[in-house]
């Protein structure tokens, strides 16, 4: 046992910490601290009495940033939260504490701001260095934990919820949640029904909500992704993203359901266009839905990489103001409302399979109800039923409705040119071999007169975007881009897009003069071509 200033600080102050913990003291931070500086004094003298002089301990006149640390790990519920699975060394990690009451109640809180408040309470007058040395000592000492991954349990205001056998739990500290729904799970609910003086109407949730589509299927996922955003341990992999160009469609209000279903610090607000800028990502930490119900016309993004990871659960770097970078995984859903369809770079089926495209068709112009969103969607006896009613449905998939596939695939094509053009020229095709020169120049031809701009894509990226199209398409197919055919009988009807589309270097020079459309449209071949092929299957 060693007998260094540092060695009987620590020694005496966890012996102190421990006796406060087993007799179950109640005591003040400012007894906490009395009884630890009184009983490191009477140790240190006594070390003292047989030092010579100028060996003697100099006795610390308040408590030391270390000690802080201990008496926080010790009288404190806190632990080093996990930010990325598996991890095996502590760097990026999260300090949390675990709140025993108050609104907070059952989960842990992460900022930065509650340590130190609380870290005054024992050291009023603690600096900032000695905080930042407090911090780096709670980060070696605390207890190592993992963020609950239980799909099948929910955090709500009240308790933690079994998804599985529909039972409320007390919270615990050894279930570790950095957020939770701000509504209470109550067993016994009914729809309310509202009644307006002012305008003689009555309503209820579930009545709205199927007066947002004319689709049931539409209505039964929209109940879904209620769900869907206080549920963030299942892996979804998908993102919701509700399309109307025109407003007084319901998105707005349905989003405000959801953040009172959240509740005000349990869900984060990034718009697609800010998934690529500096510190927008640190409404993750403490999230479980990303809801948006705005984003600006003509968005373009660019960089679509956190936008997937944060759907798919993958590792994120997070940049935080004045702090350390760190590393996460986001656990939870998204949602996106769109007035506009946004344009992506990445034009990947790993990207569009993470989207669900929810069209809104109604129109409430006319005959909206602010008071709807204003005050019915904060009633607590109306977030309590949807609660409830969301926690009753069984499911760990969402249901998408071919009107929202329908949706997608109109999405696929304008966001990518190559695939609206595949969609528009393949069905009138002629020929059994096609060239990928013929193919290139007809898109660029194709291009000024539906996208009506000239930044057309090079050659090479327009057969690599082509042939991954037809991996969906089943008329026509790529064997190897590198092949070379020859035209035989491949080629021998005319192919009148050449005319439509003025193709000159694909008319006939012998016929330039004809009117004949069928002679000018008969190229002069090549030996070669290399191509796509008419699928015989």
């Amino acid at each position: 046992m060693g007998n260094d200033r540092i060695s009987i600080m620590h020694r005496v102050t966890m012996e102190t910490l421990e006796d406060i913990k087993s007799n179950m003291q109640s005591v003040t931070p400012e007894e906490v601290r009395n009884q630890i500086m009184e009983n490191v004094r009477g140790a240190v003298k006594l070390e003292n009495v047989n030092r010579e002089k100028g060996e003697k301990i100099r006795l610390a006149e308040t408590l030391l940033p270390q000690q802080v640390a201990w008496v926080l790990n010790t009288l404190h519920p806190i632990c080093l939260i996990e930010t990325i699975d598996g991890r095996n060394d502590d760097t990026g990690n999260i300090l949390g504490l675990y709140q025993e009451d108050g609104l907070d109640e059952g989960i842990y809180i992460t900022s930065e701001d509650v340590f130190i408040k609380i870290a005054r309470a024992y050291h009023p007058f603690i600096s900032t260095g000695d905080l930042n040395e407090m911090f780096a000592c709670l980060r070696d000492c605390a207890p190592r934990k993992q963020k609950c991954k239980a799909k099948n349990l929910i955090a709500v205001n009240n308790g933690i919820f079994d998804f599985d056998t529909k039972q409320l739990r007390p919270f615990t500290p050894d279930l570790v949640f950095l957020s939770k729904s701000r509504v209470s799970y109550k067993v016994n609910v009914q729809n309310p029904v509202i009644h307006n003086n002012d305008d003689g109407t009555d309503w209820d949730v579930e009545s709205w909500m199927n007066d947002l589509s004319d689709d049931p299927e539409v209505v039964h996922l929209l109940w879904q992704i209620l769900g869907a955003i206080i549920r963030p341990n299942v892996a979804w992999d998908k993102s919701a993203w509700l399309y109307s160009e025109s407003g007084n469609n319901g998105k707005g209000t349905l989003c405000e359901l959801m953040r009172e279903l959240c509740g005000k610090t349990s869900y984060a607000s990034i718009a697609l266009s800010d998934f690529g800028k500096d510190f927008y990502l640190s409404q993750l930490l403490n999230a479980s839905a990303i809801i948006v119900d705005e984003n600006d016309v003509g968005t373009y993004i660019d960089k679509a990489a956190n936008l997937k990871a944060v759907v798919t659960g993958d590792a994120i770097m997070i940049n935080r103001k004045f702090k350390d970078p760190i590393t996460y995984q986001f656990r939870g859903f998204m949602v996106q409302c769109l007035n506009e369809m946004p344009r992506v770079k990445d034009k990947s089926d790993s990207f569009y399979r993470r989207q669900i495209f929810i069209p809104f068709t109604k129109c409430f112009t006319g005959v909206e109800r602010k008071y709807i969103k204003q005050d019915y969607l904060h009633r607590q006896d109306v977030l309590e039923y949807v609660l409830h009613k969301v926690l009753h449905m069984d499911y760990y998939e969402l249901d998408v409705p071919a009107s929202c596939q329908q949706a997608l695939n109109e999405y696929k094509e304008f966001n990518d040119p190559v695939r609206q053009f595949v969609s528009d020229i393949f069905p009138e095709l002629q020929w059994d071999l096609v060239p990928f020169t013929f193919l290139y120049d007809l898109y660029k031809a194709w291009y000024v007169k539906n996208v009506g701009r000239s930044d057309v894509v090079g050659k090479q990226v327009f057969i690599k975007n082509l042939i991954a199209v037809l991996d969906e398409n089943s008329e026509f197919i790529c064997e190897d881009k590198s092949k070379k055919y020859k035209p035989s009988t491949k080629m021998d009807k005319a192919e009148p897009l050449i005319a439509e589309y003025d193709l000159k270097d694909w008319m006939n020079p012998m016929m330039s003069g004809s009117h004949d459309i069928e002679k000018r449209c008969h190229p002069v071949l090549q030996a070669n071509y290399r191509g796509i092929i008419r699928n015989d299957n």
